[in-house]
């Protein structure tokens, strides 16, 4: 892929969907969303519409009145038009970064995605549209990321109250992808779809799941087939991988799926993973530890891409700011790796830190509205040529001396374990 190309990507998804004059404004919609994405990074403890607002009239070198600013950011029009722009970002963006091909090929899929949610406190004015849970309003973000690349794939916005399983992707779209996701979105049903759709899936067991062990592959003898998995004492199994066959009753039908136990010290006890993918058991912890990179990833988007600062009761302003933060992090994130990826060898890759690409991109802010809003060629190379520079900056430092998550991956996937 020709270097910039993402770039280039991305100013066509801005300007199909946003109108770039408008006769009753001044400020044009294209500048105005494209100021207003890239106002909302940065590691300010505050941000207030009027630091928006500040942010935006110094970037354009134009007048933005408060009453104009404010009834442009409460518009419905607007909120509207970010969400086709996060859309179209993410269609876009699907297929521009080829990271982790030796991973993927040694798994035998197409991807690797990991799902998770995360709440965002508002103001308790809001509690008509988004009542809170811990507290009086919030708005919980779902979302899907790649793992290599930590883009978003996937997203939905609900009240806190929602429960993680009512939003997932639609699995025909993990149609040879293995996705990777935490007790929130135990379901049978779910495992099955998954299955169906010749999607991958890897989860951690419920406690309470009734399961049969139809067939013992390690770690456990045969005499304890036909048996549920929670009536068999295996305190003196401890330490063993244990694999089963194990058999759930859906809807008077039996599925069977691998069941992979790994011995936990601290509790004593086994921990149960449930997955249909055909690797080899040692992989599946270290696999399955790799969900804890959406933590960091919504970290990230948290503190370098303020997502969690919303400064509005208004329903519409609530919904623009955040997607105005999710179009910052696609924007952001995509473009930063696929450019400083050429600038590193392997072993940074399998180090990349979601939290540095952030960080990086909230310092390219202005560098990236400068490039968007013009139509010279030198705002592209000058933006190209800054994320360059920053390319040392998107990896961990200490990967030489902690092994990552991935690099365990790799090693193990490579010595054939």
């Amino acid at each position: 892929m020709e270097e910039g190309s993402t770039l280039v990507a991305i100013k066509q998804c801005f300007k199909k969907i946003i109108p770039s004059n408008d006769a009753r404004a001044k400020i044009g919609p294209l500048n105005f969303v494209v100021t207003l994405v890239f106002c909302y990074l940065g590691d300010s403890k505050t941000q207030s519409l009027e630091s928006i607002r500040r942010f935006m009239k110094d970037q354009l070198g134009q007048e933005l009145k408060r009453n104009s600013f404010w009834e442009r950011l409460s518009r419905k029009r607007l909120k509207n038009l970010l969400g086709d722009l996060v859309a179209m970002l993410i269609k876009e963006l699907a297929n521009t970064i080829n990271i982790g091909g030796d991973i993927l090929l040694g798994l035998g899929v197409s991807g690797v995605l990991v799902i998770d949610s995360s709440s965002i406190s508002l103001w308790d004015g809001a509690k008509g549209k988004y009542p809170g849970t811990r507290t009086t309003a919030g708005i919980k973000w779902h979302a899907c990321f790649d793992l290599f690349s930590g883009v978003m794939t996937w997203f939905d916005l609900t009240p806190t109250s929602t429960n993680d399983r009512k939003c997932f992707p639609d699995v025909n779209s993990l149609a040879k992808k293995l996705i990777i996701f935490d007790l929130g979105y135990w379901d049978y049903g779910l495992l099955l779809a998954i299955d169906n759709a010749k999607g991958f899936f890897l989860s951690r067991v419920k406690s309470n799941s009734v399961i049969f062990i139809e067939g013992v592959v390690q770690g456990l003898s045969a005499i304890h087939i036909g048996k549920k998995l929670s009536a068999v004492n295996l305190k003196r199994k401890r330490g063993n991988i244990i694999e089963i066959a194990g058999g759930i009753l859906y809807k008077k039908e039996w599925v069977n799926f691998r069941t992979i136990g790994f011995w936990n010290p601290t509790e004593k006890c086994y921990h149960w993973y449930i997955t249909n993918l055909k690797v080899g058991a040692h992989l599946i912890y270290p696999l399955y530890r790799l969900r804890w990179q959406v933590e960091l990833i919504f970290k990230s988007c948290k503190n370098s891409l303020n997502a969690n600062r919303i400064t509005s009761n208004d329903e519409n302003i609530i919904e623009s700011l955040l997607l105005a933060s999710l179009a910052a992090h696609l924007t952001t994130t995509s473009s930063i790796v696929s450019i400083g990826m050429n600038q590193l060898d392997d072993e940074e890759l399998l180090a990349l830190s979601f939290q540095r690409i952030a960080q990086v991109g909230s310092v390219l802010a202005s560098h990236f509205v400068s490039y968007l809003i013009n139509s010279s060629k030198k705002f592209m190379v000058n933006l190209v040529d800054r994320i360059k520079l920053f390319s040392n900056e998107l990896f961990d430092p200490n990967y030489n001396k902690r092994e990552t998550s991935l690099k365990t991956v790799d090693k193990l996937i490579t010595l054939g374990l």
